[in-house]
């Protein structure tokens, strides 16, 4: 048993249009992956410049520290400078380090959100193909 040219016809049409719609995934997804790297980018400078700016405010605080300690008129004026130096530094490192968390956080966000976005669309797709199926 031939097949007729209308099945021939119908199952060309069916890979035409597979190849149309993984070509239409792949370029999504290529999108998605670019989106993800820019906000990755992006992320990382942000990063650096807020690291760097602790490092910055760190030594700047160090120097001022440093000539005032420098100028106590007695040891434990200088031991109770260290200390509220090092209650000072200490704090600053928290609220520094929590600064970087929260940007951390949301940069990781920026970057998976594009693909989950694609994924989110293609498994949509994907469900609506079977139950038409």
């Amino acid at each position: 048993m031939t097949p007729s040219m209308e099945h021939i016809e119908k199952g060309t049409q069916g890979m035409m249009q597979a190849y149309e719609e993984l070509n239409a995934f792949s370029k999504a997804f290529g999108e998605a992956t670019m989106q993800s790297a820019a906000a990755m980018t992006k992320g990382w400078d942000e990063l650096a410049r807020a690291g760097s700016g602790i490092v910055q405010e760190s030594m700047a605080r160090m120097m001022n520290a440093g000539k005032t300690i420098g100028a106590a008129k007695n040891p434990r004026e200088a031991m109770d400078m260290q200390a509220e130096f090092m209650k000072d530094c200490f704090d600053c490192w928290v609220a520094g380090t929590g600064k970087l968390s929260e940007i951390s956080a949301r940069v990781t966000q920026e970057v998976i959100d594009p693909v989950a976005q694609h994924a989110n669309a293609a498994m949509s797709k994907m469900m609506i193909k079977a139950r038409a199926a």
